[in-house]
């Protein structure tokens, strides 16, 4: 009788116990940030990313929970700017304290994927690294339509693809494989991507 409500007072304490403990740190767009703790019911992630826009470098860092959809490393590639991630998740507490590094600049691959210029979407870019996915992208952000094309990398075409109607700005992304593939629709891309669209109209357009 004791070892039964010995294991039913065990059980009950464990069921109670926190979920993972996790470092949080969220940014506004290129300012620094300070470390809080928080729970995740799944996983942490600490994320470094790179912005490219012409003679301009910007890096990100991030630090929140995760799920594994989320934990991804590639780039992206609009020609007049391109976009790295690495990002790394775990799952004991606390375990994203140490900023990731960024990813490291690619060397051309050899394919290659329309991407679009204030003159129109007949220009092309070289894919570097691991970008073996050519994306296309209509982003609406006030009333406002833009077209984007470019590379991408695999890793980043996966998941559902969502409105983010939160922020007044609907958009369809979507990739494809094969040399200047995105002149037309392909494969529907990540929300990821989205939100890189998303990143890119609000701070350049």
């Amino acid at each position: 009788m004791k070892l039964g409500v010995t294991l039913a007072l065990i059980c009950a304490l464990f069921s109670k116990a926190p979920a993972l403990r996790c470092y949080q740190c969220m940014p506004q767009l290129f300012g620094d940030c300070t470390d809080t703790q928080t729970y995740c019911p799944h996983q942490c992630d600490s994320k470094t990313i790179v912005l490219n826009f012409g003679d301009q470098k910007h890096e990100i860092h991030s630090k929140t929970c995760a799920i594994a959809e989320q934990c991804v490393t590639g780039s992206l590639n609009l020609g007049h700017m391109k976009m790295t991630f690495n990002t790394k998740c775990c799952s004991t507490d606390l375990c994203n304290s140490q900023k990731v590094t960024a990813l490291p600049q690619g060397s051309p691959n050899g394919k290659i994927c329309y991407a679009c210029s204030k003159d129109g979407c007949s220009e092309t870019v070289r894919c570097e690294g691991d970008e073996d996915r050519c994306i296309s992208t209509t982003v609406n952000s006030g009333g406002v339509k833009m077209t984007m094309r470019g590379c991408v990398s695999r890793s980043l075409c996966v998941g559902d693809t969502t409105n983010i109607e939160e922020a007044g700005i609907t958009g369809d992304v979507r990739c494809c494989e094969g040399n200047l593939c995105n002149r037309a629709a392909g494969v529907k891309l990540s929300l990821l991507i989205m939100l890189v669209s998303l990143l890119s109209s609000i701070l350049f357009f």
